[in-house]
């Protein structure tokens, strides 16, 4: 998905019952209608971040007419007939399109079993021999019986992984002897999953068939889920001394001990810079999602919330963990809807495919020529079940075989069908039988298809959501023409916008300095007396180590937005006054001081093109309302307005 498709990608109503008024002109382009209902649907997904008062909705309103400008303009220019564009579109949507018909009615049945799988989690090997789908059945045999052999060879005694490396395809197998580590419902192919959980602990399963080939599978243990956990995490990583991440995380847990804020001394010293800004906190996860079993073991040991670990090491580095959230597996009406949800995007296959098809058949009608499935049946000979049949001295019709609206497949297509069926003919039964199931397959594909290439006549949902997609694709397109590509190559004018500009481009002043940082203000000042002696760092640690006191120092080259810097501290050489900083009291050493300096044009470049990018686009989106007549209808407007109020 190309980024900044900006106000185009909005998905759907969140909810919000539609009233009458909803039908009705909101505005109106060049005389061209826009419905209350379309804006409606936009301000609704963005309610979480927006105030619900009368200039946010006409400052967002002003939002809409724009883009309702641009995807005009994209449109008059054929953006939507370029091959890029049309390649993409089609892309997504055939897998827009597939997530939704996999959103089917499926059956208590396959809920309640995935219920009681999540209850579980599986630690499983496999040996994987390839096999497709569209092989031919002697192949597809010889696969099956090789894992037969392996399988045998593993019952006669032979170690697994030593059984695996002989015969599994799988290209991870010589590292890994076929271990899969821990997994449970919805993280393997259906059928895979089916085979692990119906096999008994310690046993090795017979073959098992998914797309990728059959599979043995060897249960090597279970346990009772244990559901999900959320927590903050402070990680320092490891140099060539180890011993000095190691004291430094205990100076953090004594601190943490002593009642600092575990957000705070995270966003001052944890390394792992995507959590550390958010005071340590993970995404909530189940043991085996994040590959690291130490860390997982730590988390899910913690018993209260609030909890905080002891220090402790994994491949990563020295971490300690609060434990934010613990959430146990709920009743299966409470789990009933994330099962819901994750089974849109899983494949249970067979029940998804006969929902698909059933939902094909009620919504549109197949017109069948009745003589099709007689001629084929009579003209398809022998050589059909040694791959050999061609259609070329054939007279086919030239009418379809089926359509649905107008759309259909012709005798020669089904002709073409049945060439590229003829492996996977079954030479038990009789040509006429044959045909007749290939005709039936080909029937149920045409619908399914049909189906999914015509969903927006079905599902509103989906309709809004593909036409958004579309329309910030085509805006993609435009403004990469009209502002960021025009933006970039001329370098002319960018010199002289930043000629014109010059005194906002400044680079940040940096500091050459310790920071003494500790949970205990009298310590911090205390400390502060001793950087004003100038006496070193090591002798300052020796003396508090001494005193069984815990302070931490830091040293480099910060600039004056770095989170660990005090907010408008004051910038001079010396020992600085004691800050309070994330929670912490800091002491600032600065020894060296670079202040704010102009930037060159090459420098600033990246600053400058965007600066630019977004001047040229206002000029742009005010000459786009000069050239359109844009009329709002107030009275709906008000009725807008309205609606949002009483929410």
């Amino acid at each position: 998905m190309k980024k900044f498709l900006g106000i185009a990608i909005l998905l759907v109503s969140v909810g919000l019952s539609a009233q009458d008024f909803s039908k009705e002109r909101l505005l109106s382009i060049d005389g061209k209608p826009v419905y209350a209902d379309e804006f409606i649907r936009v301000f609704s997904k963005n309610l979480d971040i927006i105030e619900q008062d009368e200039k946010d909705i006409d400052d967002y309103l002003d939002l809409f007419i724009d883009y309702k400008l641009k995807v005009l303009q994209a449109e008059e220019e054929q953006l939507d007939t370029l091959p890029s564009f049309t390649g993409e579109f089609q892309m997504y949507k055939s897998q827009l399109a597939s997530k939704y018909i996999k959103n089917s009615e499926v059956t208590e049945k396959i809920l309640q079993e995935a219920y009681q799988r999540k209850l579980e989690d599986i630690n499983a090997s496999h040996i994987l021999i390839n096999a497709r789908f569209n092989d031919a059945p002697a192949d597809t045999l010889k696969a099956y019986q090789k894992a037969l052999e392996a399988r045998k060879e593993i019952l006669s005694g032979k170690d697994f992984a030593e059984v695996a490396r002989k015969y599994s395809e799988d290209p991870s197998v010589r590292q890994n002897g076929g271990e899969l580590g821990w997994f449970t419902v919805f993280n393997m192919v259906y059928p895979f999953e089916s085979g692990a959980y119906e096999t008994k602990k310690g046993e090795v399963s017979m073959p098992v068939r998914t797309r990728f080939g059959y599979h043995l599978i060897k249960v090597n243990d279970r346990r009772k889920a244990e559901g999900t956990v959320k927590v903050a995490h402070i990680m320092i990583k490891e140099n060539e001394d180890s011993s000095t991440a190691k004291t430094q995380i205990e100076q953090i847990k004594k601190q943490l001990d002593e009642g600092a804020d575990f957000s705070a001394l995270a966003k001052q010293y944890s390394d792992d810079k995507n959590t550390a800004r958010l005071g340590g906190k993970m995404n909530s996860f189940s043991k085996g999602k994040l590959k690291s079993e130490p860390f997982e073991n730590q988390a899910f040991a913690l018993k209260n919330i609030g909890d905080v670990s002891e220090p402790f090491k994994t491949d990563f580095g020295w971490h300690v963990v609060k434990l934010l959230e613990k959430n146990p597996i709920q009743s299966y009406e409470e789990e009933k809807r994330v099962l819901e949800n994750q089974m849109k995007t899983d494949s249970r296959a067979q029940v998804i495919e006969e929902d698909i098809l059933a939902k094909a058949k009620a919504y549109f009608t197949l017109k069948e020529d009745q003589s099709a499935l007689k001629y084929f049946q009579k003209n398809v000979d022998e050589r059909f079940f040694t791959n050999n049949w061609e259609p070329n001295k054939l007279d086919l019709p030239e009418k379809n075989v089926i359509e649905i609206n107008g759309e259909g497949k012709t005798y020669a297509d089904f002709a073409n069908y049945l060439v590229g069926s003829q492996s996977f003919s079954n030479k038990n039964q009789s040509i006429a039988e044959n045909i007749e199931r290939f005709y039936q397959n080909y029937k149920d594909d045409f619908y399914k298809t049909y189906y999914k290439n015509n969903l927006a006549e079905v599902n509103e949902d989906y309709k809004y959501v593909l036409e958004e997609y579309r329309n910030g694709l085509l805006l993609y397109d435009l403004m990469n023409k009209k502002v960021w590509s025009k933006a970039k190559e001329d370098t002319l004018a960018l010199k002289k916008y930043y000629d014109q500009h010059q005194k906002e481009y400044f680079s940040n002043a940096t500091y050459e300095l310790v920071i003494a940082s500790t949970s205990d203000k009298k310590l911090a000042k205390k400390v502060r007396k001793m950087m004003k002696k100038q006496l070193e760092v090591s002798t300052i640690e020796d003396k508090l180590k001494a005193e069984n006191k815990s302070v931490i120092f830091k040293s480099g080259t910060f600039t004056e937005e770095d989170s660990s810097l005090p907010h408008n501290f004051k910038a001079k050489k010396g020992v600085s006054k004691v800050y309070e900083n994330n929670g912490v009291f800091v002491v600032l050493d600065i020894n060296a001081i670079q202040p704010s300096q102009p930037i060159n044009f090459e420098d600033a470049t990246g600053k400058v093109i965007a600066d630019y990018q977004e001047e040229i686009e206002k000029s742009w989106l005010e000459n786009l309302r000069q050239q359109h007549r844009v009329e709002v209808n107030q009275d709906v407007l008000k009725k807008v307005k309205t609606k949002f109020e009483n929410l």
